[in-house]
């Protein structure tokens, strides 16, 4: 689909309308983009990243700049994500996309009012900002996430943390890539070694770039954030075992001296007078429960069981 490029997309019908010199805006699917530039330098290039693309990327050649981009799906980070290939000359700016993405994105983008940048550069340059218009607010959200996995860690509600940091982890770290392509993507743009863009476009391209970079930053940030998380919860762990092993010593404490007195009068000896005493059975009892009350006072004392 053809559109003309004059501050927003206009639909050309036919093709007749198109004068020499305008600058138009084309959205055409992989096979009619292989068909229309086959034995074209550009085309080799760029065909084969969108064979199967991987990550953003960008490569300026002499006379036009060709590239993809990689965006994963905020709606399902792990799972989902959607690509689609570009070339821009002077003058002429391709998307080759085969859904209807881009159109719909295109179709809610705001009209170009900097009318000292080349169009096609703004353009390009106002579809890839769109994309990242509301991610500091999306990435504000897993911080608040994230805080709440560590109040539930310090309230010891820790059965399903390790999945939950583990998606977290992942998902950011899906979004530390996406951010770092396409500040490269923006700063290689923003050089302008072919001189497509004006001086102007460099500029809104650099800016772009360092946009990308502090998304970039707040993603390094994250990913921080879950390793001391991990710590976090590593340390809970051994405050938790600390605390068995704690009450397992008391337990074997306050036994032991009862243990000593089994095993003492268990040994039946013909000398023992206890064992033919008429209160012995009775003696012992008393013994073990001043024995026992005896420590546990004393542990309170020394605050063992705090």
């Amino acid at each position: 689909m053809k559109f003309r490029l004059n501050k927003r997309l206009i639909p050309i019908l036919n093709e007749s309308e198109v004068e020499d010199g305008e600058i138009f805006v084309e959205i055409i699917s992989m096979h009619e983009f292989d068909k229309r530039y086959a034995g074209t330098y550009h085309h080799e290039v760029l065909m084969q990243s969108m064979e199967h693309i991987q990550y953003t990327k960008v490569d300026i050649l002499r006379s036009c700049i060709v590239g993809t981009v990689l965006i994963p799906d905020k709606q399902d980070l792990l799972e989902k994500e959607y690509g689609f290939g570009f070339y821009i000359h002077k003058g002429h700016l391709i998307f080759i996309d085969d859904t209807d993405r881009i159109l719909k994105i295109a179709a809610r983008l705001p009209e170009i009012k900097a009318l000292e940048t080349t169009l096609e550069a703004r353009f390009f340059l106002e579809l890839i900002e769109f994309l990242i218009n509301d991610d500091v607010l999306y990435l504000q959200r897993y911080e608040d996430e994230l805080v709440s996995v560590e109040e539930e860690l310090l309230d010891h509600d820790i059965d399903t943390f390790h999945k939950d940091i583990l998606r977290y982890r992942r998902e950011i770290l899906i979004l530390n890539g996406y951010y770092q392509q396409l500040s490269d993507m923006m700063q290689m743009m923003g050089e302008n070694k072919n001189s497509i863009f004006n001086v102007e476009d460099c500029r809104m391209y650099r800016i772009a770039a360092a946009r990308a970079d502090r998304l970039y930053d707040n993603t390094n940030m994250l990913r921080e954030y879950t390793v001391q998380l991990r710590e976090m919860y590593q340390s809970q762990i051994d405050i938790m075992q600390n605390k068995t092993m704690k009450l397992l010593t008391i337990v074997t404490t306050i036994f032991m001296p009862l243990t000593l007195i089994v095993g003492w009068y268990g040994m039946n000896f013909t000398g023992m007078p206890e064992l033919t005493w008429k209160y012995g059975y009775i003696a012992v009892i008393i013994l073990s429960i001043v024995v026992v009350v005896g420590e546990i006072l004393f542990f309170k004392w020394k605050k063992w069981f705090d």
